[in-house]
């Protein structure tokens, strides 16, 4: 039987044992970065006045909770009263980063716009991670048909890397150019 690890291990129980370190670390280097950037973020203090929408809305995070579902007038003055004064202190963000637990081209898109990054960037990578995290799913459910070679193993490495290296560069630009500001020139 071929093997290709020191601790010869089967090849095929070796290549799904990989998927699952590989979306592992692609979880969590989006995770880690975005939650570096919010701590960044608050570091600056921000004014609500002065930084994009799309910011805003990131900062204020779960105030927004109350608007779903169905309120009374009651609820929506002190939702009201609440945001007002949310709106007039610095902005401070959660540090919770929502990843739905499927780190897939859906929620990298949200994430994407929550920060105005170019998700289009993502184009020659995001199909091949999307089939990563089904690949992972099916295996942490129990699926057993699903075999992926040292060759998929290689494609998800390279993939998440790419895209790794794509999110370092819009969050190193967003940072540098100050995209956060209203007023930025991109």
């Amino acid at each position: 039987m071929f093997k290709t690890n020191l601790s010869d291990v089967d090849q095929n129980l070796w290549c799904r044992m990989c998927i699952p370190m590989i979306y592992a670390h692609w979880e969590g280097f989006v995770v880690s970065s975005l939650r570096i950037l919010l701590k960044y973020l608050n570091s600056l203090k921000l004014d609500p006045s002065k930084v994009t929408t799309n910011i805003v809305v990131v900062g204020l995070g779960s105030a927004y909770r109350p608007l779903s579902g169905k309120q009374s007038f009651s609820q929506r003055v002190d939702f009201t009263e609440k945001f007002g004064r949310l709106f007039s202190e610095d902005l401070k963000f959660e540090s919770k980063i929502d990843t739905k637990s499927n780190l897939n081209s859906k929620v990298l898109k949200e994430l994407c716009e929550a920060f105005s990054f170019s998700f289009d960037l993502f184009d020659s990578c995001i199909s091949d991670v999307d089939r990563l995290v089904n690949i992972r799913n099916s295996i942490a459910h129990g699926e057993n048909s699903i075999v992926p070679d040292m060759k998929n193993i290689e494609k998800y490495i390279s993939s998440v890397n790419e895209a790794i290296d794509i999110l370092t560069n819009e969050i190193s630009n967003f940072v540098e150019r100050e995209e956060y500001l209203s007023n930025a020139v991109a």
